[in-house]
């Protein structure tokens, strides 16, 4: 009996457990079809002609950037939660239900070694590497293992050292095989993890509600299931895009002010449906009021309070969280970027809480890129230490 008991005690909590969650999944539902039907009446207004695939498109645009800019709106009477908070809550629907992405990261230790190496075209290291990328298929080793253990076939015990060691390394050049290995694997530990801190915090900027993270660290892979997400090749583009540390020179907002104006006022021409005689299209004139500039907050000079002059910040303006779906579509459009100098690059800084609110931010920056390349003027690689410090004015620096 008392046996019974308990499974008829869980059968009930877990049947309110999945009402519970499915009455948030029917707020969302709910919520986002007024949502859609609104992006609809707006698309059609403003774009009559469009027809098929490109009139689905502008719609779920339009509807994802409403959710965007209404994350914080209450749309849940019974428990005052906002849309955020209700997604969080819903019922779990998985990929096979409501689609998604399924993606297999393998974090490049092959890379790191070459980084860490004196020579990262020594013949020596790269056949070694190449070795232990085919035993990784077969055996369930950690790479830097099956590395030494084909280095030290190939080569010899006792010469690893040789390949690690410098004066601003922590391998030192008397360090034995095992020595090496041990602080090898040190370094490879560290990276897989700061690698899966990374992509899990790309991957809360996606809005995914309850994403599916394996994290096999003895192997540095990474298995991410996003359902619900939509704009795929957005997600993998973030998922698999590289960090590296690189030095550009920044473009000041008085140096593009010229170009920013341009920029939005073409911008505007565009949304608002004015032809190329100046006409506007009634039909298509919705509120697109300085639209680029809407987004981006164009940064103010500041003013030095000790000498009263002005100056720049480095970043230009900012762009709400909410909207970055937006700047990106903007910036992607052809009247905005011939507006813009060729070499001009944006880019988003860390994201922000704004001092006051819940309001979260990222600073853009401009920077000057090199004709053909994707390449910094200095990379990385060009250094090789890094300290703290101050000024004689007491003020930090590097």
């Amino acid at each position: 009996m008392k046996l019974k008991g308990l499974v008829w005690f869980f059968t009930i909590a877990l049947t309110v457990i999945s009402i519970w969650e499915l009455s948030y999944t029917l707020v969302i539902r709910n919520y986002e079809n007024t949502v859609k039907a609104q992006a609809t009446k707006i698309v059609k207004a403003a774009y009559p002609d469009l027809k098929g695939e490109e009139k689905e498109a502008a719609i779920e645009f339009r509807k994802k950037r409403i959710l965007d800019s209404t994350a914080d709106k209450k749309i849940y009477p019974v428990f005052g939660t906002t849309y955020k908070q209700c997604k969080a809550n819903e019922l779990n629907l998985g990929l096979d239900l409501q689609g998604g992405i399924s993606v297999t990261l393998d974090v490049s230790l092959a890379d790191l070694l070459k980084s860490l190496s004196n020579n990262s075209k020594d013949p020596a290291l790269l056949n070694a590497i190449s070795t232990a990328n085919q035993l990784k298929a077969s055996r369930e080793d950690d790479f830097i293992s099956l590395f030494v253990e084909s280095y030290i076939k190939q080569n010899g015990a006792g010469k690893l050292a040789g390949i690690f060691a410098g004066a601003e390394k922590d391998v030192k050049i008397n360090d034995n095989d095992a020595t090496v290995t041990a602080k090898l694997k040190t370094v490879a530990t560290g990276a897989i993890k700061e690698t899966y801190k990374i992509l899990v915090r790309r991957i809360d900027k996606f809005g995914v509600a309850q994403p599916n993270i394996n994290f096999d660290e003895n192997k540095g892979i990474i298995n991410v299931e996003l359902a619900g997400v939509t704009d795929i090749d957005r997600v993998r583009k973030q998922l698999q895009a590289s960090a590296r540390l690189q030095f550009w020179e920044v473009y000041r907002i008085d140096e593009l002010a010229e170009s920013l104006k341009l920029a939005d006022e073409n911008l505007q021409k565009y949304l608002n449906g004015v032809s190329d005689s100046g006409v506007v299209d009634s039909t298509k004139l919705l509120d697109n009021v300085n639209p680029f500039f809407r987004v981006i907050n164009p940064q103010n000079p500041q003013t030095d309070p000790a000498t009263g002059k002005q100056y720049f910040s480095s970043s230009i303006g900012s762009v709400a969280t909410q909207d970055t779906a937006v700047f990106y579509e903007y910036l992607n459009n052809d009247v905005v970027k011939t507006a813009l100098p060729a070499d001009a690059k944006f880019l988003l800084g860390v994201e922000e809480k704004a001092a006051k609110g819940n309001q979260r931010f990222f600073q853009l920056y401009v920077v000057k890129t090199l004709p053909g390349s994707e390449k910094a003027p200095l990379e990385g690689e060009g250094v090789s230490k890094a300290s703290q410090g101050n000024d004689e004015k007491g003020k930090a620096g590097h």
